[in-house]
């Protein structure tokens, strides 16, 4: 999979016709459903998808974002996503310099 993610132009935010879940929002539905003992594989996946782009900030068509479709009882994958969230907001409020831009 982490093949696959590392390719160029791979899309890893396209939403489903139904429910407009991300791959992101399917893969926490999945661990939902897996026993407690293999969540920590769900998890390499979600971290896979994270580092390869994914953004965990998407709301589906129910308005939720994978975060909020956690079972609450895996509280370190809610806590993995949250520090994405935030992670992808910090970065996102970096201010460059022109020094930065250009190399100097």
């Amino acid at each position: 999979m982490d093949l696959i993610l590392d390719q160029e132009g791979v899309e890893v935010d396209p939403l489903d016709r139904f429910e407009k879940d991300t791959p992101l929002h399917k893969t926490v539905r999945l661990i939902n459903n897996l026993p407690k003992r293999d969540w920590s594989a769900g998890q390499t996946l979600v971290d896979l998808l994270i580092d390869a782009g994914a953004d965990p900030r998407v709301r589906n068509k129910a308005k939720m974002k994978p975060a909020d479709l956690v079972d609450p009882a895996n509280t370190d994958l809610r806590s993995m996503l949250r520090r994405a969230e935030y992670a992808m907001i910090a970065g996102d409020d970096i201010v460059r310099d022109d020094d930065d831009v250009n190399g100097g």
